[in-house]
């Protein structure tokens, strides 16, 4: 009888003890799920390659920090990335990752956000006349001259075409400023005459395309050197001068080093692009917002003014990506891959 009740209690006892660490386990997971940083990830677009990219790298890193991110994708529509900033908000974000489509109309979403005490990161593009906290990005202006010097260096003279980006992101004019910075003094000498200077709209290739054709017509295919803004839009330049049989005659820049422009470039018809270390950015971006979250000051950080306000931001330094030094750039940083350039191109081709 003895042994029945011992044996009694120990089973109540083993009971007890699996029902406490059935009941420490749920409390462990639920406070895991109260206590995980939840960022809010705005972004324009996908549809360019370097996007997903940036994306995929803010993630990991977000994720090796403990927190979690929500992702939102306006495609162009400034509506509807300022209900997908509520939204996100309302899903329990605590920071903003912005990436605006409109540079201007984007200040509606920081004010919300300001309203809310959610702080508000701007990604690449700075959000122009608002109370953003932070910028992490490169800076527009040295790009801009990095491809303008970078042409007009292989080619002092002739007709150029200046091709910007969207319209509505104030870096493609600070781009625009710094290619003019430099092909000011000879337009002024006449070295250089610009035959037509163009913006397209949401970056997109197909505008691109239509206006160097229409250069391409005004000057009966008289071009020396197209200043595009990033390698979407070269690559739309690039397609309408191997149309009219002017592809790898003809100088031609870009921005952001995607796969085709990299073929491009080794294949001829592109004369550069400007790498900027998206790995690198993202990283500091997740880490930038984590520290936002919770109230501490972001290591390293400089300042940028957006009109209205200084932010504190952080730099990294763009890189000018040729023939020459594809090797030693792109690929050495794993941004992109030898065997698939390789499968791209002939054999002489190849970077060295």
């Amino acid at each position: 009888m003895q042994s029945l009740r011992r044996r009694f209690v120990l089973s109540l006892s083993m009971i007890a003890l699996l029902v406490s660490l059935i009941c420490v386990a749920q409390g462990q997971t639920a406070s895991g799920q109260n206590t995980a940083l939840k960022i809010g990830y705005l972004m324009d677009s996908l549809k360019i390659e370097r996007w997903q990219t940036d994306l995929d790298i803010f993630q990991k890193r977000a994720s090796e920090l403990g927190a979690q991110v929500l992702v939102e994708t306006a495609e162009g529509d400034d509506d509807l990335q300022l209900r997908q900033s509520q939204e996100l908000m309302d899903s329990g974000a605590k920071v903003l990752v912005l990436v605006p489509h409109d540079s201007d109309k984007a200040a509606r979403i920081v004010n919300a956000a300001k309203a809310r005490h959610v702080p508000v990161i701007c990604y690449e593009r700075l959000v122009r006349n608002s109370d953003v906290d932070f910028f992490v990005g490169t800076n527009a202006e040295v790009i801009g001259e990095l491809q303008a010097s970078t042409l007009a260096r292989l080619a002092p003279k002739g007709n150029y075409v200046l091709i910007g980006g969207s319209p509505a992101d104030a870096n493609a004019e600070v781009l625009r400023d710094g290619q003019l910075r430099v092909l000011k003094a000879l337009v002024d000498r006449g070295d250089i005459k610009i035959v037509s200077d163009g913006w397209a709209k949401d970056w997109d290739p197909a505008e691109a395309y239509a206006i160097m054709s229409k250069a391409i017509d005004l000057t009966k295919g008289d071009v020396t050197a197209v200043v595009a803004s990033n390698d979407g839009t070269a690559g739309g330049a690039i397609q309408a001068l191997r149309d009219h049989k002017l592809a790898g005659k003809v100088l031609v820049s870009g921005q952001d080093a995607d796969l085709a422009a990299i073929i491009r470039i080794l294949d001829g018809t592109q004369a550069m692009t400007v790498y900027k270390p998206l790995g690198l950015q993202a990283k500091l971006a997740a880490e930038a917002a984590v520290n936002l979250a919770a109230g501490t000051p972001v290591k390293n950080a400089v300042s940028i003014a957006n009109g209205s306000k200084t932010v504190q931001a952080i730099f990294l330094s763009p890189v000018v990506v040729t023939r020459d030094n594809v090797k030693q750039t792109v690929i050495k940083d794993g941004f992109q891959n030898l065997e698939t350039i390789q499968k791209s191109l002939p054999k002489e081709k190849w970077p060295n």
